[in-house]
């Protein structure tokens, strides 16, 4: 569903180049052809890079296929005013923004007009080391009209997926985010530095033609055979609104060596050897556009003006930019980057002076086969990621691909040269639920590449479906004791229940009734789980006191294919009633209205003392005198 790009030869092989052939032309694409422009069609894949004098002319279709950066940001990338269509691999190290003044779609990738030289259908189109942000009610659609679509990579935060206002289209293809700058990047995280020292490099190329200012028009008269070099100052260009290249050589790449800064340019009129070539009308509008090099070595800042067709490529490794017209050719910037026109679009036509400007096709790609048990549960957009290794110049070159576990083909580097030993290695393989992956097997760990061939690395993973042991737990009530029969059979009993899982503490409670009635709780608990118990608020049942609970177990060990039963007795204690007192009778009152209790009873007290006494002394009396007798 996507793929890394290529990546750009390094400067040490375009410097070396530049020593060998002496300003003649740079570096062949490794992989060309002379077939013809053929539209997008599912059964017959895209010729893979025009060649040098056949580039295409603007047209609405697809027509080959071309895995080198397009357009580059070094710092943010905002997309505002009418700004319409970046076409090719769109690559920003910061944040991208697309946030046109009243809305609307911004195509990236393919265009709906243009130079028809795309990433191959499902490869990456859009490229983020930072945020992805796009701002209703602006659309961003990548890979519009390719089969396969355009994938998305995102090194931190993007909008939704989808094809609404504030959203990102892939049309099929993968939009990852979260990734990391390098490697939402990758191969191109160190693209930066690949700019600079190229401008450097080409800063420093001699001059072989001459260059004459008059008035609004610029004359740059080629000399010699091979790359025709210029050389003009920021400020002699700016007022050009006129550019004429006589005595270029057919097929000849042009470098124009722009210094100081800062620069302000806004040409509408490019001629070719006396033909005007920035009318889409010309049938070497493309040609002349691969063939012209703007290099902004020096200036910090650079506006591209106007509303017209600006021809060539422009590098500015040091500057932010801000770009009103449409631009045919590639676009690196090494700060910011600003488009900002009315319906400005960049088209993507590669440099022929080669470098990491010309047009990029793969020197090899992989693909994921994923066999085993549990294969079905391996979702189609599980990634894996396949390392690969080779010496270039000395040094030894490492990048990643990322294979989507559906099958896709992922492109590898692009140029790499004839001979290369190429060494592969599966890492990080993906977590998936219930999956145990088998060792990796790679057909092919080693390769060499040879000429114009793309040779594909087939990598399978056995999938092991995981048999999990798992158990369970259930609970029931017991009721005891001398008042067990005041307890209604549908009293309920809360018994609670926690254990640990994935390192988060789980708790529930099961219902259990005085019937004795099995509860059952979890049944898929991993052998080895301990589950502890404990019963809460105790049900309040007149005449029935509870003593303390008592669990078969308080805690149980889960096994595997078993469901352990925990049994909580409750002993019901009757309760003796408490006698209440009888009450006191009040005293009804007499006639006079005065209570019979309180008359009574305060006459009575003083008469009962004094018969009391007699009483007491007619005994001693009685008693004294049967003594006497």
């Amino acid at each position: 569903m996507h793929s890394h790009a290529a990546r750009p030869p390094r400067l040490r092989s375009f410097t070396s180049l530049l020593a060998i052939t002496g300003l003649a032309l740079l570096g062949a694409v490794a992989i060309t052809t002379a077939a013809p422009a053929a539209p997008a069609n599912a059964a017959e894949p895209l010729p893979i890079c025009p060649p040098d004098g056949g580039m295409p002319p603007i047209d609405n279709l697809p027509s080959y296929t071309d895995a080198n950066v397009a357009v580059y940001a070094g710092g943010d990338y905002l997309a505002a005013g009418s700004a319409a269509e970046s076409e090719g691999l769109l690559l920003v190290r910061g944040n991208a923004t697309f946030d046109k003044i009243e809305g609307g779609i911004f195509n990236v990738g393919a265009v709906g007009v243009g130079s028809g030289i795309t990433p191959a259908g499902g490869d990456t189109m859009l490229a983020v080391g930072g945020e992805l942000d796009v701002v209703a009610p602006t659309r961003v659609d990548v890979g519009h009209n390719v089969d396969g679509g355009g994938a998305v990579h995102v090194g931190g935060t993007g909008s939704p997926a989808g094809g609404g206002a504030g959203q990102v289209e892939t049309n099929g293809a993968e939009y990852l985010t979260g990734l990391g700058q390098p490697t939402a990047m990758a191969p191109y995280a160190d693209f930066q530095d690949v700019i600079v020292e190229a401008s450097s490099a080409l800063a420093a190329t001699p001059s072989n033609g001459t260059t004459q200012v008059s008035g609004i028009r610029a004359t740059f008269t080629g000399g010699g055979s091979g790359m025709q070099v210029f050389t003009i100052d920021a400020a002699a260009l700016a007022p050009i609104t006129e550019v004429f290249f006589e005595g270029i050589p057919e097929n000849a790449p042009i470098l124009v060596n722009v210094t100081g800064g800062p620069l302000a340019f806004a040409p509408s009129y490019f001629s070719l050897n006396g033909e005007r070539v920035d009318a889409f009308s010309s049938p070497n509008f493309g040609n002349a556009a691969s063939q012209i090099m703007w290099n902004i070595a020096d200036a910090t800042t650079v506006t591209i003006g106007g509303a017209s067709q600006v021809m060539g490529s422009i590098l500015a490794p040091a500057a932010d930019a801000t770009v009103t017209a449409s631009t045919n050719g590639r676009l690196h910037v090494g700060g910011d980057l600003t488009t900002s026109g009315q319906g400005n679009e960049q088209h993507n036509y590669p440099w022929i002076g080669g470098g990491p400007f010309d047009c990029g096709s793969a020197s090899f790609d992989a693909v994921k086969v994923i066999t085993g048990s549990g294969a079905s549960a391996v979702p189609d957009d599980a990634v894996f990621t396949l390392q690969y290794t080779y010496e270039l110049d000395g040094e030894t070159v490492s990048g990643e691909l990322l294979l989507p576990a559906d099958g896709t083909a992922v492109d590898g580097p692009s140029d790499l040269p004839v001979g290369t030993v190429v060494s592969f290695t599966e890492i990080d393989l993906p977590d998936v639920d219930g999956i145990e992956w088998g060792e990796p097997q790679i057909d092919e760990p080693e390769i060499t590449i040879g000429d114009d061939v793309v040779t594909r690395i087939t990598v399978t993973n056995t999938a092991n479906a995981i048999i999990n042991s798992v158990g369970g737990f259930s609970a029931s009530k017991q009721v005891e004791g001398d008042a067990a029969g005041q307890v209604p059979t549908d009293t309920v009993f809360t018994l609670a229940y926690s254990y640990e899982l994935d390192g988060a503490t789980v708790e529930g409670e099961l219902s259990l009734p005085a019937d004795g009635t099995v509860v059952d709780g979890p049944q898929d608990l991993p052998a080895g789980t301990v589950v502890s118990f404990e019963e809460v608020e105790l049900p309040a049942i007149d005449g029935v006191e509870w003593g303390a609970p008592e669990l078969s177990a308080s805690t149980v060990t889960i096994a595997d294919g078993t469901t352990v039963e925990v049994t909580v007795t409750n002993t019901a204690v009757p309760v003796t009633p408490t006698p209440t007192p009888t009450p006191t009778p009040t005293p009804e009152p007499d006639d006079s209205g005065n209570d019979l209790a309180e008359t009574g009873f305060s006459g009575l007290v003083p008469m009962t003392a004094a018969a009391l006494a007699l009483l007491v002394g007619a005994a001693l009396f009685f008693v004294a005198r049967r003594r006497r007798a």
